[in-house]
C-alpha cells in the first residue's frame, strides 16, 4: 500500500473537518469564548407586583425584520411563567419540530408557534391544533409541548394564554390551557394547542418573563440576524399590569449581541450588534411607581 504523502494527508484531514488551523481537534478560537448552544442572548424579567389569579396573559410582541428559516432564533414573548408553580413558556420560532400523537417520528416543521409546560410527559396532557404537532420529551427535563406551523413575517402579534375547560381525573382538579397568536397585520388568531394543568383555580406568578436565543446546532457569531425585538408589557386577565416594573439579564458565556431599552413603556431590544464592554449583566429597566397611601 502506498503511504499518502504528508501533505496530501494534511489537506484531506482539513476537508473532512478533523483538523483546523486552530491546531488538531480544536474548534476556532471564537467558538471556544462561548458556552453551548442555546444561546440566550437576553432575558426581560417583569414584576407585576403579585400573584394574581388566572384567566388569561397576553403580551404583544413586533418583530421588525423578517428572519430567514436558515438561523435558529426563538422570540419568546412568555419566556417563563408559573401557574400554580408550575412553569410555562411559549414563543415564535424559525424553525419548530414535533411529531403526532399517531406518529412519533419527530419531524422538522419550519417557522411556528409553540407552547410548553414543564413537570409533565403523558400524551394526555396534551391537545394539539387541527393539523398541528406535539412533543413529549425528557431531553431537558420532563416537559409537553402543543407546536403549530405558521410562516410568520415581520409584524406585530399577541401571544395569549387563556384558562378554558376543566375535568377531574381520580378526584382531582385539572385545567386546559390554551396558547394562541393573533397576526395584527392578517387580522387572523391562530390556536396553537392547550395543555393540561394540575388544579382547579390557577394563580399566576408575579414574574413573567420574555428571551431571545439562537439554538440548534453551533453556527457563527455572524449568522445572528439583525431584528429590532419589542416586547410590550403583560395584560393579565384583559387589563394591563397596573404597575410593573421590568429587568434585562444579559447571561454569561453567550455573544453579547443584544441590547435592552424602555420605550413608552415596553421593551425594545436590537439584536445582531456587537456590544462591547459590557459592565452590568442586570440591568433595571422600568421602575415600578411608587403609590401613594390613600388617606
Amino acid at each position: 500500500m502506498h503511504r499518502l504523502r504528508p501533505t496530501l494527508m494534511l489537506l484531506i484531514l482539513l476537508a473532512a473537518g478533523l483538523l483546523t488551523v486552530n491546531g488538531a481537534g480544536q474548534p476556532p478560537k471564537e467558538e471556544k469564548k462561548y458556552a453551548s448552544m442555546p444561546w440566550h442572548l437576553i432575558d426581560t424579567w417583569w414584576d407585576i407586583g403579585a400573584e394574581t389569579p388566572f384567566e388569561s396573559l397576553a403580551v404583544e410582541v413586533t418583530i421588525s425584520d423578517d428572519v430567514p428559516s436558515s438561523v435558529n432564533l426563538y422570540i419568546s414573548p412568555i419566556g417563563l411563567g408559573h401557574l400554580s408553580k408550575t412553569p410555562f413558556y411559549g414563543g415564535i420560532q424559525t424553525q419548530s419540530d414535533g411529531n403526532t400523537k399517531k406518529d412519533t417520528k419527530l419531524r422538522t416543521l419550519g417557522p411556528g408557534f409553540l407552547f410548553s409546560m414543564w413537570g409533565e410527559r403523558s400524551l394526555d396532557a396534551i391537545r394539539p391544533s387541527d393539523g398541528g404537532f406535539l412533543q413529549s420529551s425528557g431531553h431537558e427535563g420532563d416537559f409537553v409541548s402543543v407546536r403549530r406551523p405558521y410562516a410568520w413575517k415581520k409584524g406585530k402579534y399577541t401571544y395569549r394564554l387563556t384558562r378554558m375547560d376543566q375535568e377531574m381525573i381520580d378526584g382531582k382538579p385539572y385545567t386546559w390551557v390554551g396558547a394562541f397568536v393573533y397576526s395584527h397585520e392578517k387580522d387572523e388568531n391562530v390556536f396553537v394547542g392547550a395543555l393540561r394543568f394540575k388544579g382547579e383555580k390557577l394563580v399566576l406568578d408575579r414574574k413573567v418573563a420574555n428571551f431571545v436565543e439562537i439554538y440548534g446546532r453551533l453556527r457563527p457569531v455572524a449568522d445572528i440576524p439583525k431584528v429590532t425585538v419589542t416586547f410590550g408589557p403583560p395584560v393579565v386577565n384583559g387589563k394591563p399590569a397596573p404597575n410593573p416594573s421590568a429587568e434585562a439579564i444579559y447571561p454569561k458565556g453567550v455573544p453579547d449581541y443584544a441590547e435592552a431599552a424602555a420605550k413608552d413603556g415596553s421593551l425594545v431590544i436590537t439584536v445582531g450588534t456587537p456590544v462591547e464592554g459590557r459592565e452590568k449583566r442586570r440591568v433595571k429597566l422600568i421602575e415600578a411607581k411608587k403609590m401613594t397611601p390613600e388617606k
